[in-house]
């Protein structure tokens, strides 16, 4: 993922608490975006972009499952990450830099989220959401050392 690099501000280990993260960005009309890699059965990033505190869009990928998610199912993707082991960076940006991520891609949006509903959005616990393909051979497949495994 390639996004503005902008200033950092804050960061942290995960599981954390997101909710009091966001209160606190809604507080400050925060710009920027909060970047989370935790560990499942693979290595899941995700990024959450927030317009003057307000959450505006969300990415989660996972490279070796080959998969990438954006918006509304993005976010749920996220709030499971954020009760996950990782840890997470957060990223100030100006406005203008917010919007543009946005402009160039729309998908990225989520739907308006009311901060007294977040916490009831989050999980209890980390549960992995992506699997490898089928049809992929693993790292050592691919080079002839299956049988270091």
């Amino acid at each position: 993922m390639n996004y503005p690099v902008g200033e950092l501000v804050g960061k942290g280990n995960s599981p954390f608490d997101f909710s009091s993260k966001v209160q606190e960005f809604a507080d400050k009309r925060f710009n920027g975006y909060v970047i989370l890699s935790v560990r499942g059965h693979f290595i899941e990033d995700g990024i959450v972009f927030f317009r003057e505190g307000t959450i505006l869009g969300c990415i989660v990928e996972c490279l070796a499952a080959e998969r990438t998610v954006k918006g509304d199912e993005a976010f749920s993707f996220f709030l499971n990450e954020t009760k996950g082991n990782g840890f997470f960076q957060v990223v100030s940006l100006e406005r203008s830099q917010v919007d543009l991520v946005v402009a160039f891609d729309e998908k990225l949006l989520v739907s308006k989220i009311d901060l007294k509903d977040l916490p009831k959005m989050l999980p209890s616990n980390f549960l992995p959401k992506f699997e490898k393909p089928a049809s992929s051979k693993s790292t050592l497949d691919a080079y002839g050392l299956s049988e270091l495994k």
